[in-house]
This record gives C-alpha cells, sequence and structure tokens, in this order.
C-alpha cells in the first residue's frame, strides 16, 4: 500500500537540506520532544478538528504521529515531491501544492492546519502566511512552531535552509499581522540552549565542512546519545513563563481583518 500523491503544482527546490531526511526518525530525541510538547499543550484542537492539514509536511513525521495517536488523518501538502516519496503509509492525502496559487479546491478547506518548522524556511514569510490563511474556514485554527533566539542562529542552520530564528515579539507581531489572533504561545526546549551554543561554536571550528557533513555533525546521533540525550526532556517541565526556550509553539486563530 503506497500513499496517494496527487501533483497540483509543478514540484519546486525549497530551501531545506535534504540530507536532513536521512537523519531523522520519529524516536530521534528531539522529535520525540517536539511531539510531546504538541500533544500536551495541543491534544484537545487536534482531537476536535475534522479537516486537517500540514503545510510543509516533509517526509511525514507529523503525519504519521498524529496518525498513531489521534486515529486522524491529516493531508500533507509540500512541494518537495522526493520528501513526500519518503513519507510513511498514512491515511491523508499528500498534495505536492504551492499555497501560494490558491487553488478553489483547497482554499477554506481545514479546520486546522499545522505547520510545524517550516516558516523559518520561508523568505517572503508574511506572504506565505496569508495564503496559509486562505486555506483555513474562518474560525479555524493554525499549530505553528519555529526556532528560537537569533543568537543560536549557526552554520547548521543555514546549512539546513533556515533564514532566522525568531524572537518572542516578532513571532507573535507576525502572526497576527497576517491575519489571525494568537491564542496560546508555548516556548520550549530551553533545556537544550547549551547544546546548541556548544554546537554554534564546534561548527565554527570547521568553516570549510560541507553542508551534508554539517547537518550530519548537527543532527544525527547514535543510539547511546539518542537515550541519554531523550532523558533531558523531563526536566524540560521547569516553569519558564514563556522567557525562554530553543523552540516556540503558536496557537492562532483565523479571524477577519
Amino acid at each position: 500500500m503506497t500513499n496517494q500523491i496527487v501533483t497540483l503544482n509543478n514540484p519546486m527546490t525549497v530551501s531545506m537540506a535534504d540530507s536532513w531526511y536521512e537523519h531523522t526518525k520519529l524516536d530521534h530525541f528531539w522529535i520525540r520532544h517536539r511531539n510531546a510538547v504538541l500533544d500536551r499543550h495541543f491534544g484537545q484542537i487536534i482531537r476536535q478538528s475534522e479537516a486537517i492539514g500540514e503545510v510543509g509536511c516533509g517526509n511525514g513525521l507529523i503525519l504519521t504521529h498524529i496518525a498513531k495517536s489521534y486515529k486522524k488523518a491529516v493531508d500533507g501538502l509540500e512541494l518537495n515531491l522526493s520528501a513526500l516519496r519518503l513519507c510513511p503509509t498514512v491515511p491523508g492525502t499528500l498534495y505536492v501544492y504551492d499555497i501560494l496559487t490558491l487553488n478553489p479546491k483547497m482554499v477554506n478547506k481545514y479546520d486546522l492546519l499545522m505547520m510545524i518548522d517550516v516558516l523559518e524556511h520561508i523568505e517572503e514569510e508574511h506572504k506565505f502566511l496569508l495564503a496559509v490563511r486562505e486555506h483555513l474556514k474562518l474560525g479555524g485554527f493554525l499549530i505553528i512552531g519555529v526556532p528560537m533566539r537569533q543568537h543560536l542562529y549557526s552554520a547548521y542552520d543555514r546549512a539546513d535552509g533556515h533564514y532566522r530564528r525568531y524572537s518572542t515579539k516578532y513571532f507573535k507581531y507576525l502572526i497576527q499581522a497576517s491575519g489571525f489572533k494568537v491564542r496560546q504561545m508555548v516556548q520550549w526546549g530551553h533545556i537544550y540552549i547549551p547544546l546548541l551554543m556548544l554546537r554554534k561554536f564546534m561548527l565554527q571550528q570547521q568553516p570549510h565542512i560541507s553542508q551534508e557533513e554539517i547537518i550530519r555533525k548537527g543532527f544525527a546521533i547514535s543510539d547511546t546519545a539518542n537515550f541519554l540525550l531523550g532523558m533531558l526532556r523531563y526536566f524540560d517541565v521547569i516553569p519558564n513563563f514563556n522567557l525562554t526556550g530553543a523552540s516556540s509553539f503558536i496557537l492562532a486563530q483565523k479571524c477577519d481583518f
């Protein structure tokens, strides 16, 4: 059994390192932590939503998690056909789709859209968010996740296709300026900040290594290290009052301008 892939637009090159997909799996410590935060804070929204899509679904990690944990079908919207072909079999439909084209069959279609670790790959982010908004029903929700703290921006971010990391103030402003009400913000991963600073320093000492090697050094780890680093998420429950974090989620709701 294979996924149904519907081609609405020609596949395109995106600002995302394909080599990242070689090292991602659902049991990677960071992916598990991200999914745990998503479930803890937004599980009820996911459960109550009927038509769900993920913008920039990549190789389907979120699609697979939602299918397994919530028994729900989520459509995947992606321009990178190679990434879509890496997706495990999921119950939703996979679309090769450029949301900027505002295909009439896709506009106003979804109760919930997720855009997890995508916006930092988009150069014209405001224009992109306005297009995302058009694919939601009025009152529909958007769960959006981004990396935080520009001072943590490193060679890894550049290699992975990140244009930026976000500040709390700018992230909220951007969402609101794009026609959404911010309903909730959750910063997480503050326990990883020292590791990200160390990664930035170590990569600065190796300025001539390839993009693929940067991704490998910055994300791929051994099974033992994955187990040990997985323990760190249990320390991330210490309240941070949304003042710090390596990453952030916002729950936003489509409203009238």
